[in-house]
């Protein structure tokens, strides 16, 4: 049976309605509603940046204009509703017809040839914004006329002043439109498929000449409807620059450039990822202050652009988590809707089959743990008064309303014996029966709960990671790891329904297995730039918080899952630690890090470098966040060099 979390919808789904029967609007309206109600999305350059799976794409995808007709044709649809009031935030629907003309042009065919002829750079990236610009008018009428509009019923409004100009794009009809663009495309496609590059004198005219739509478009305006009942619509047009981090740096910086000047009317998006910048500017646009203008994570309003960073930030932490596990479930359940296996039986919902009861350790590992808890009594030389109080401190802790199990009331037992031990003074051997009260009181809360929960993990194998929560966290906010993580879980479900198990839920113990066990095989197939580097350096890491949450007295609660560097050392880094700063880059970039900049604690200021889903999965770390170990960038550079050696 095909599986389609093992897809990609926007490069897998052709057809408009199967497409919009999967996409969630929950990472629109977290990311994009905001400023198009304040009108940033259309009338100046818009950065989106994201890790690969981050959902750069898809959110292209919904605002080409045969998308937008798509949803507006089955707006009734239940499932589409909640995506066309969204899209209708974002200003890209008006009275329920589409208000742009979006078009995607994929950055990653022939563009970065233009870099490889031996012509001077202005003339390289004149030749590549002439084929860009041909091509999005020839994708906008495309999209026009695949929407069922005429070519005689499209034209367009050229910007003030530049009637003139228009002549030189093929007028302001769409016929004359589209052969002028298309003769233009045809020269520009014969240099790039040219054995050798043609010399400049040889160049035509339609590759060199003036041809610039971008400065003279305005708007689209076409006519719909019958003769007797006609309507005309106007329409922005809205080029998206997909994939734009595989043109040269050189070549990108020139884009940018050419795309920020104001005087260009039509809306231009550029989509890419962290790893084209340099390591200077992409900590910097990881780490920078998005505070100011616009209340919403990962976006920074400024004069003459628009940054929106598919990536947690300082800015609400709790929020992001919280909407992208409504995006993830979202997601998930429209994908099992998909599956004939599942819809047949109404099973569309994934949290419905991923059991959240716990399961206690075996009673031969639990008789284990009593006796180990006993001897620690013994060695502690706490008596046995002191520990009927620390077990009833441990009874009037009820998470959840509940009380807690006994093989997590043993480890609790364990960890505040241990803090117990600690904050009284050292007593000698002839003191066995004293029990003096600690300075500080004892209590018993989720940070020791949690710290119980992850002894069990380790010591004795209890399950830890099960629940659609936990899934959806350790997707660490991105679209396409939440779907790889979900999908062995769905096909040991479809394999459980195939078998006609009586229930085909997984249990907790079945989830953390198969959780782990992806996630390793997934680590061991990471194949990016400076991958080795960073598999040594995320694991170091990763080993010292292991160690740190297993501390028998637990004094970071739930553990340790990110490394702690000053914000102003971290600032730095690209300066002081080149090599390391590349490697951070990356790192990001694909997920082995969230960066979480001017994290509060201590009286100080730090940036945390916190684990990514897939490797807290692989080594048994808690998933809540908070929980750090403090280094300095002198010590995560000599992680570096060694590895390198």
């Amino acid at each position: 049976m095909e599986n389609p979390f093992l897809k990609r919808a926007t490069e897998y789904l052709r057809d408009e309605e199967a497409f919009l029967a999967i996409v969630s609007p929950e990472p629109v309206k977290h990311f994009l509603s905001r400023p198009g109600k304040d009108g940033l999305l259309y009338d100046r350059l818009v950065f989106i940046r994201g890790t690969p799976g981050s959902g750069k794409t898809t959110l292209a995808r919904l605002f080409e204009y045969p998308t937008l007709a798509a949803l507006l044709r089955n707006r009734n649809i239940y499932t589409h509703r909640a995506l066309a009031a969204t899209l209708a935030d974002c200003q890209a629907i008006n009275n329920d017809v589409p208000a742009i003309v979006g078009c995607r042009l994929a950055m990653e065919t022939d563009y970065r040839d233009f870099w490889e002829f031996p012509y001077p750079d202005e003339l390289k990236l004149s030749l590549m914004t002439t084929l860009i610009q041909a091509r999005a008018v020839l994708s906008w009428i495309s999209n026009l006329t695949s929407a069922g509009i005429d070519l005689s019923n499209i034209k367009i409004a050229p910007r003030k002043n530049a009637e003139a100009a228009a002549e030189t794009i093929g007028g302001t009809d769409a016929s004359g439109l589209l052969a002028r663009a298309k003769a233009v495309e045809l020269s520009l496609y014969k240099i790039i498929g040219a054995l050798l590059a043609p010399d400049i004198s040889q160049l035509g005219s339609d590759c060199t000449g003036a041809y610039h739509p971008f400065d003279v478009i305005e708007n689209f305006f076409i006519e719909t409807g019958s003769a007797e009942d006609s309507r005309i619509i106007e329409l922005h047009p809205l080029a998206i620059l997909d994939d734009a981090h595989l043109l040269h740096p050189a070549q990108f910086d020139g884009l940018q450039h050419w795309l920020v000047r104001r005087e260009l009317r039509i809306a231009r998006w550029v989509l890419s990822r962290l790893d084209v910048l340099y390591p200077h500017e992409a900590l910097a646009k990881i780490t920078e202050d998005r505070t100011e203008k616009i209340q919403l994570p990962g976006v920074t309003a400024t004069r003459d652009t628009t940054e929106i960073m598919l990536q947690s930030g300082a800015v609400d932490r709790r929020g992001q988590r919280s909407a992208f596990r409504t995006m993830a479930k979202d997601m998930a359940n429209r994908y099992l809707r998909k599956m004939p296996l599942f819809a047949s039986r109404d099973l569309v919902n994934l949290s419905d089959l991923l059991r959240t009861a716990p399961e206690p350790i075996p009673s031969a590992k639990h008789k284990e743990l009593e006796a180990s808890v006993g001897a620690m009594q013994s060695k502690l030389a706490i008596s046995d008064a002191r520990c009927v109080a620390l077990a009833q401190i441990i009874d009037n802790y009820r998470p959840g309303g509940r009380p807690v199990p006994p093989d997590i009331h043993l480890a609790m037992l364990s960890i505040l014996m241990h803090r117990y031990a600690k904050r009284t003074p050292q007593r000698s051997l002839f003191q066995q029966d004293a029990d003096p009260d600690p300075p500080k009181q004892l209590t018993a809360d989720s940070t020791v709960y949690d710290g119980g929960r992850i002894h069990l993990l380790h010591k004795y194998g209890r399950p830890y990671y099960f629940g659609i929560n936990d899934l959806c966290d350790a997707g660490s906010e991105n679209a396409e790891q939440f779907l790889r993580l979900a999908a062995i879980l769905v096909d040991q479900v479809a394999a459980r329904l195939i078998r006609r198990a009586k229930q085909p839920s997984l249990d907790a113990a079945t989830q953390n297995r198969l959780l782990r066990q992806n996630a390793e095989q997934l680590i061991n197939s990471w194949n990016f730039p400076r991958y080795q580097l960073v598999r040594n350096l995320v694991t170091s890491i990763a080993e010292r918080c292991v160690a740190v949450s297993l501390e028998p007295n637990a004094w970071l609660g739930q553990g340790a899952n990110a490394y702690g560097i000053l914000q102003k050392e971290f600032d730095q880094v690209p300066i002081t630690y080149p090599d390391l700063a590349r490697v951070l880059q990356f790192a990001i970039a694909y997920n082995a890090f969230t960066v979480v900049p001017r994290y509060e604690c201590k009286g100080q200021t730090w940036c945390l470098l916190e684990l990514g889903g897939m490797v807290i999965l692989k080594h048994g770390l808690t998933l809540k966040r908070g929980g750090f170990l403090e280094g300095t960038a002198e010590e995560l550079n000599r992680l570096i060099e060694e590895a390198e050696q």
